[in-house]
């Protein structure tokens, strides 16, 4: 008795301590969002945006009058803005869903499994600083889900669901066999990838990143391997954006995301785009959510001083994030 007594109170203890190690919240939809990163909207060209300054790049297809849609055998008026369409976020424990309210499946991993940021150098005395993380991305369309505007084809009428878990994902944590997906990583590693940042980053500083430079996310790292190991970290801001980053580059690249911006995403007269397996990544924003909200529109790449203030706190692990999606949309005016 006395044994089958130690045996609960060790399973109760190990399980109290791997729910604590598993932080989070769900978003409030009201409040955490920032939704002036839906700005700028434009329908026709003409820009509305109710005094609220917002900053945006030019895919050159909202500009005209009118757009037809050959498929539905309609027409409407071009319209462009940012959708908030996903949440992603990032743990260091393997089953951690922190935007989930912190739900921990707690599945069987191993050491090899588990995030950690360290030193990879001290015994020369320097430091270079390496990561791994997991993340997991959510669909979570908030103007659908809100009611805000029902019936729009521009808008993802999906509901909320969860398309990746890097923990059941093999190449996650591999950086040579997720090579296998993205074979033309390897030929930006090494000086192509750390002379390509500092112009990304410039160029993302004053407005958005450069869609040649793909290789790289600006400050934020290299973008290849798509995996969870970071080679260079810096704070715990630097790392959760470029898993974020790589995460929708690894998407892209296996076909489960496409583009929503430009002139053929336009024409596809549809919510969900035209396939792209090669990410511009300037078609998405991020907006932390927690643990607290930065009420700021991050386009990848930007450096990230002003959202670093007070997101490094010894018992913040986990981070949570909004990400919006430039929408190039034929809104339907006529139609059979």
């Amino acid at each position: 008795m006395r044994n089958l007594l130690l045996a609960l109170i060790f399973a109760w203890s190990t399980s109290a301590v791997a729910s604590s190690s598993c932080q989070g919240a769900f978003p409030n939809l009201i409040t955490d969002v920032c939704y002036d990163c839906m700005f700028p909207i434009t329908i026709s060209g003409l820009a509305l945006n109710f005094g609220i300054q917002s900053e945006d790049y030019d895919t050159t297809a909202s500009g005209r009058l009118v757009c037809v849609c050959v498929k539905s055998l309609s027409a409407g008026l071009p319209t462009s803005f940012w959708e908030p369409e996903y949440m992603v976020d990032v743990t260091n424990k393997p089953g951690c869903m922190p935007m989930l309210g912190g739900v921990d499946i707690n599945p069987p991993y191993n050491d090899m499994e588990v995030g950690d940021d360290g030193d990879d150098n001290p015994h020369i005395g320097g430091r270079s600083g390496s990561a791994f993380m997991h993340v997991n991305e959510y669909l979570n369309p908030v103007m659908t889900a809100m009611g805000v505007i029902a019936d729009s084809p521009c808008l993802d009428t999906r509901g909320l669901d969860v398309p990746f878990i890097s923990w059941a994902d093999p190449t996650w944590n591999d950086d040579s066999l997720s090579m296998i997906l993205t074979p033309y990583g390897y030929a930006f590693a090494g000086i192509p990838s750390i002379a390509a940042e500092a112009p990304d980053a410039i160029s993302a500083t004053f407005g958005f990143p450069s869609a040649t430079l793909f290789w790289v996310a600006g400050s934020w790292g290299p973008m290849y391997p798509v995996t969870g190991n970071v080679s260079v970290s810096n704070t715990p801001e630097q790392i959760a954006h470029l898993l974020v980053a790589r995460l929708f580059a690894k998407l892209h690249a296996a076909g489960a995301l496409q583009s929503t911006a430009g002139k053929e995403a336009l024409e596809s007269c549809g919510a969900l785009g035209i396939p792209e397996f090669l990410m511009d990544k300037r078609q998405y924003k991020t907006n932390r959510t927690f643990p607290f909200p930065d009420n700021m529109c991050t386009p990848i790449g930007r450096p990230l001083p002003i959202q670093e203030t007070g997101a490094a706190r010894p018992n913040d692990k986990d981070y949570g994030y909004f990400i919006f999606r430039k929408k190039d949309c034929c809104t339907p005016i006529v139609q059979p």
